[in-house]
Parts: structure tokens; C-alpha cells; sequence
């Protein structure tokens, strides 16, 4: 799914938008920024993988789409003894 950001100020929401084999999952941080991850179709996002982009608390109203969640984590490998 995409990504639609509110921005302060603006009346034009902007998307990132599915295609070309990608996906894009949001985060709202602690502090309120918030940070947008882009994965390929079916792929993971690493769990300390940078973001794409990072919005600062002042600049975005709200954002709709698909949340980063556990599920987009790789799976751990559990290691014999």
C-alpha cells in the first residue's frame, strides 16, 4: 500500500506510491518525527535499516497507509549448538 502524508500548511497530501515492485511502510517515532521505509514486494525490512525519509514533528499533520509492524522484520535464524 502507499503512504499519504498531511503536511502543515499545505492542502495536497503527498504519496509514495506502490509500484515497480516496491512497498513503502511508515513510522511515527517517539519524538514525532516521522520516518517512511521503502521494501520490495514480498521482502523484509531490516530492523535497524535507515529510512528513506525522516519528517521532522513541525512539518507533517498526519499520514495514512500501512505501519512498519513485526511482520516486516526479517525472521530470526535460530542457531544449533
Amino acid at each position: 500500500m502507499s503512504v499519504e502524508i498531511k503536511f502543515i500548511g499545505s492542502e495536497d497530501p503527498f504519496r509514495y506510491e506502490d509500484g515497480e515492485g516496491r512497498e513503502y511502510r511508515y513510522v511515527t517515532n517517539d519524538n514525532g518525527t516521522l520516518s517512511i521505509f521503502e521494501k520490495e514486494m514480498g521482502g523484509r525490512i531490516a530492523k535497524h535499516e535507515a529510512p528513506i525519509a525522516v519528517y521532522g514533528p513541525a512539518a507533517w499533520f498526519s499520514v495514512s497507509g500501512d505501519p512498519r509492524t513485526t511482520a516486516d522484520a526479517p525472521t530470526p535464524r535460530v542457531r544449533s549448538f
